[in-house]
């Protein structure tokens, strides 16, 4: 009957063989049998995964603790049977997962630590686009608003071109000297709007100004018949 394998030929070691190395080799050996790594498995073939993966376990808890490592160490020159080295072993492996040791939690961290911090990198980096995106059209409306107002500034009135067609007058200016006349066909302008000294008239208009108001009109001269 064959020999049943022990802690170290679980972990693939020598007795003899330096924790450094041992843990090397079981980090190794733990990432290959995650069941992470094999999603296509059969029911059977996981099953056989965790065990394996169990066994694993059981026997890092032991070797890789000094103490537990030198009683097991002496109990391989004694009576001890290997099948009760093995049920040793899983529970062993049991009792690991639910101690509180730092060379249990990694099973699982240890082939999926990347991918964590990958993971992580991704979450934070996911609204970066959105948040470009809502940077750009609120610099957009800002900057509309600032040279949009500054290029109004310059001339705040409609580039709107009037007809004389177009006006219905209510105010109307004879130009020498300007004053206010009645709108009767006999004036000399009619007045589109009236505006400050410092601003100016669309497009198509002409200014008149008028101190007597601080400003002037904007008007559109009409041809007056002559008598």
């Amino acid at each position: 009957m064959p020999r049943s394998k022990n802690y170290y030929d679980i972990l693939g070691v020598d007795a003899n063989a330096d924790l450094s190395v041992i843990k090397k080799e079981y980090v190794k050996k733990a990432r290959l049998l995650h069941p992470d790594n094999y999603p296509d498995l059969t029911k059977s073939e996981l099953e056989i995964r965790e065990k394996q993966m169990k066994d694993l376990n059981g026997a890092w808890s032991i070797i890789s603790n000094p103490e537990k490592r030198k009683k097991y160490d002496a109990s391989l020159n004694t009576g001890i049977s290997e099948d009760q080295l093995l049920q040793t072993s899983r529970r062993a492996s049991e009792e690991f997962v639910a101690e509180d040791e730092p060379p249990h939690k990694p099973v699982n961290q240890i082939a999926s630590r990347e991918e964590m911090e990958i993971r992580g990198f991704a979450k934070l980096m996911k609204p970066l686009p959105l948040i470009c995106l809502m940077i750009l059209i609120v610099g957009a409306i800002i900057a509309g608003l600032v040279f949009g107002g500054s290029a109004d500034s310059g001339n705040p009135k409609s580039q709107y071109v009037p007809e004389s067609g177009d006006l219905n007058p209510k105010l109307c200016i004879d130009i020498a000297p300007v004053e206010e006349v009645p709108c009767d066909g006999k004036e000399d302008a009619s007045v589109w709007e009236i505006i400050g000294a410092n601003e100016k008239c669309a497009s198509g208009l002409s200014y008149e100004y008028r101190s007597q108001i601080g400003g002037g009109y904007c008007v559109l001269y009409r041809t007056k018949s002559l008598p």
